[in-house]
Parts: structure tokens; C-alpha cells; sequence
């Protein structure tokens, strides 16, 4: 449709546009990465063995969030404000994503189990943010400084995949993959969710910036809902497992997810069929998110 043509080109060629969507990408990256590197100093005694990577991948997100929020500059630009209504993190936060970066601002403590829900909440964001940020870079030839930075992010960002679906798994060999699938289900469907709501809030901003016409504004809009009714649709009914076949022979070490003074019973459940990466593609938001 020629009203989606080269739509990432366009929203990344225009200077407020970009400065706006490297500003989205880094306030993500940033609140993650704080997030991440908290909860790190905060791992319960069971789990102590997965703090180091933690801290380096919060410490690693923050790290990129620096380059990316610096990215506007290279072009004589200054950062924009972050609309509340596309603050990528902060409204998955506000839907109970990951309910333990709450907890964190309180001081309380950490369980097993909320290690859990971190693992999954990072796993959905990063596996948005690495794909978002790899298309992102693939159009910024014209400035391969931008595209170096980009990269550099979408490389942390798969590792961060990486190391959160090497925790599920663990997880679930420790007997726990229906709790694993439940939650990375609820975090996919919330993530979904987010994405659309941001997605739709910079393509209203950038509609504006860039002066489209209402039905131009309104088909990508449609896209846009397109693209969240198919990842509610993979999310719910994904014939192909989370997790691959777990091996045979003794379990690893338990690790089953407690509440602290808990009893050790499973996060979850009775799960549905688990959900895949996040699929869709949303208009225009290249980097916006985050990652994940």
C-alpha cells in the first residue's frame, strides 16, 4: 500500500521524528536497564548464580540507552520530551508487567518467583527491541554513526534474549515450564498490548510533525490494529511450544519460584499452549521499543 511505503525511511529521515523515537528508545533502555541492575543486587540465595549476568545486562542496557539519547546530537538536534502516552516501560509497569520493579521502588524483597516474571518480562521486551532496533539500523546508512549505535543496541539486546530464555529454561527443568508458559503468555499479550498503545501514539505524533493526510493517518492506524490482533491471536493460540524438549535424566537443581515466607508452590498453573517472540510490525516506530 503506498501509504506504508518506505514509512520507517521517512519517520527516521526527519529530524523531529528521529529525535523523538532515539528519545522513546532511550528512556525505555534506561528505565530497564536501572531496573534490571537493581533487581541484580536484590536476586534471593538460590538464584545468587544468575546476579552477575543480570547486573551486566542492566548495566549493558543503560550503556546503550547513553548512545542512543545521544544520537540527536549528532545531528545538531536535542532530545525530546517523552510523551507520557508512549513511555514504553512505564506502561507496561503500569499494567503489572512485571510487578517486582514496583515492589523495588518499596524495598521489598525479591522472591524466586519474581525472578521469574523478570525473566519473562525481559524476554518478551528484549526479543521487541532487538528486531525494532535491526530494522531501525538497516535505514540509516546514510548515517552510519546512527546505524553503529543501533546495532551495537540490537546486539545487547539479543544477548539480554538470550540470557532470559536460558533462565526460563532453567526454570522450567526444574519442573516449573507450565508457570514458565503462563507467564511469558501474560507478558506477550501485555507487551502486545503496550506496543499498540505507543505504537499508536507516535504515529499520532508523527502525523503531525510530518503534516499526513487524516486517511493516510487512519490506514496506518488500521495497521497498527492489524498488527495487535494478530500478535493477540499468536499469543493464544501458537501451535509451536515455548520451550524445546526438556532433556531426559535427573532434573537440574530445583529452583521452584517462592514468594519470600512462601511455600515454594508454582507461579502458575494449568497454562495454555505457550506463545512465541512478539511477531508483529508496527508503522513507523522503528526504535521504540523496547525493549524490550
Amino acid at each position: 500500500m503506498f501509504w506504508t511505503r518506505d514509512l520507517p525511511g521517512e519517520v527516521l529521515g526527519d529530524g523531529e521524528t528521529f529525535r523523538l523515537l532515539c528519545s522513546l528508545a532511550a528512556a525505555a533502555l534506561a528505565r530497564e536497564g536501572r531496573e534490571t541492575c537493581r533487581i541484580a543486587a536484590l536476586v534471593p540465595d538460590g538464584l545468587r548464580d544468575l546476579a552477575p549476568a543480570m547486573a551486566r545486562h542492566g548495566a549493558r542496557q543503560e550503556r546503550d540507552a547513553r548512545l542512543l539519547g545521544a544520537l540527536p546530537a549528532a545531528r545538531g538536534l536535542e532530545a525530546a520530551e517523552v510523551p507520557p502516552e508512549a513511555d514504553h516501560a512505564r506502561l507496561l509497569e503500569r499494567r503489572g508487567s512485571c510487578p517486582v520493579h514496583v515492589r523495588t521502588y518499596r524495598g521489598g524483597p525479591v522472591s524466586e518467583r519474581d525472578v521469574l516474571a523478570h525473566l519473562a518480562h525481559g524476554y518478551v521486551t528484549a526479543a521487541r527491541a532487538a528486531a525494532r532496533l535491526e530494522g531501525a539500523a538497516a535505514r540509516l546508512t546514510e548515517w552510519p554513526g546512527a546505524a553503529g549505535a543501533v546495532l551495537e543496541a540490537a546486539a545487547a539486546a539479543r544477548d539480554r534474549l538470550a540470557h532470559c530464555r536460558e533462565g526460563l529454561l532453567r526454570f522450567a527443568r526444574a519442573g516449573h515450564g507450565a508457570a514458565v508458559r503462563l507467564v511469558v503468555r501474560e507478558n506477550t499479550l501485555a507487551e502486545a498490548a503496550v506496543h499498540r498503545d505507543v505504537s499508536l501514539a507516535v504515529l499520532a505524533r508523527a502525523g503531525r510533525l510530518l503534516g499526513w493526510s487524516m486517511a493516510r493517518s487512519v490506514a496506518l492506524e488500521a495497521r497498527v490494529q492489524a498488527a495487535y490482533a494478530y500478535e493477540r491471536a499468536a499469543g493464544r493460540h501458537r501451535a509451536a511450544p515455548f520451550l524445546p524438549p526438556l532433556p531426559s535424566g535427573p532434573a537440574a537443581r530445583p529452583a521452584a519460584p517462592r514468594e519470600p515466607g512462601g511455600s515454594g508452590a508454582p507461579a502458575g498453573a494449568g497454562a495454555p499452549e505457550a506463545p512465541g517472540g512478539p511477531p508483529g510490525e508496527a508503522a513507523g516506530t522503528a526504535t521504540a521499543s523496547r525493549g524490550a
